[in-house]
């Protein structure tokens, strides 16, 4: 096999490559943004046997129909594995801190990597890659950080960024000659402009566009979170609901949500727990509310169709009757009338 001396961007190497007649096998993180489906592009171009990973969290800023449609156009493999309440356990407290909110970048990422190198495992492949660009975050993907990540995730020299490439060291599979690392890139900084341009020569057209970001850096958010990991959650599932609605904490037991329009009432109703309690007004015409928690008292149900009552086209009415019925029997219907809420008490409990 003929030896080859490599010159690696800004990262020098004089070590000769032989260059592998194996077929290299990878995991790569797919998220249907820009950067992840170039880098898989960019590793699949190398004779890579590409696994695209989709990781679904309820709550999750990614589109996932966006990540199967570009694998599709790729022309790789693609599974999703769904997080768990390992996730918002790592949430709660995070080894490496919070971001500008409550959003742990740095652990997220340990934890989305580490699983992914469980899969690559499983699967026997060589390497995992993602779509992270140096410089393009200023928590994650600074050159400390990702070093950290890759040490965390239990991936040394087995995490690949093919779009930074040139300006990181060697990994494994380059230096093993698996992938040719002078058909690597050397992106850097926030903008996206050379990403963009490499898409438009490459025809790739779908893929989603940078926008808000992670849910935990939105502070209304956050305060959703926080208030949920400290009284408790049912199951992983249930926290899509954080993202829906007005939210009011009434006790330490009882928690309300309620619908904004009436694409958000359909949704709390869709992904509401067996165990909740579903009160709407009679006409069935205003928010729908979900009440969480056991047992409900009448004064807690009357509350919880004040705050209804409060935010509908009744609002300035002495008291409303509505209706009520626990998700998991929606036969046994009961009346609830509605109490005075001020605005105080609104505020008090409003999360």
């Amino acid at each position: 096999m003929p030896l080859k001396t490599v010159k690696m961007g800004c990262v020098m190497s004089d070590i000769p490559i032989v260059f592998s007649q194996k077929k290299a096998k990878a995991v790569g993180l797919i998220s249907g943004g820009l950067d992840s489906i170039l880098a898989a592009k960019v590793v699949k171009d190398l004779g890579v046997e590409v696994h695209g990973v989709y990781f679904a969290m309820p709550w999750g800023c990614c589109d996932k129909t966006t990540a199967l449609e570009a694998a599709t156009q790729i022309g790789i493999s693609f599974i999703v594995l769904q997080l768990d309440e390992r996730y918002l356990e790592m949430v709660r407290k995070p080894k490496h801190g919070y971001g500008s909110v409550m959003n742990p970048c740095v652990d997220c990422r340990i934890h989305m990597f580490s699983r992914a190198g469980q899969y690559m495992r499983h699967i026997g492949a060589d390497f995992v890659f993602t779509g992270e660009v140096l410089g393009q975050r200023p928590m994650s993907q600074m050159r400390h950080s990702m070093k950290s990540i890759e040490k965390g995730a239990g991936l040394e020299g087995r995490l690949l960024r093919p779009l930074s490439a040139h300006l990181l060291e060697p990994t494994v599979p380059e230096t093993e000659g698996l992938i040719d690392r002078n058909r690597l890139l050397g992106f850097s900084g926030r903008s996206r402009k050379d990403q963009i341009e490499m898409a438009g020569g490459l025809n790739i057209t779908a893929y989603n566009q940078p926008a808000g970001g992670c849910f935990l850096t939105d502070k209304n958010f956050a305060a959703r979170m926080k208030d949920t990991l400290k009284h408790g959650y049912r199951n992983f599932r249930e926290t899509i609901a954080l993202k829906w609605g007005r939210h009011f904490r009434l006790s330490s037991e009882f928690k309300v949500i309620l619908g904004r329009d009436e694409e958000e009432n359909e949704a709390l109703i869709r992904h509401a727990h067996p165990d909740d309690h579903v009160i709407q007004m009679s006409d069935n015409r205003g928010p729908t509310l979900i009440l969480k928690g056991y047992n409900p008292t009448p004064e807690i149900l009357a509350t919880a169709a004040g705050l209804i009552q409060k935010f509908s086209r009744l609002k300035d009415q002495p008291s409303v009757e509505m209706t009520c019925w626990q998700c998991r029997d929606k036969n046994d219907v009961r009346r609830v009338v509605a109490r005075a809420i001020d605005e105080p008490e609104i505020e008090r409990i409003r999360i």
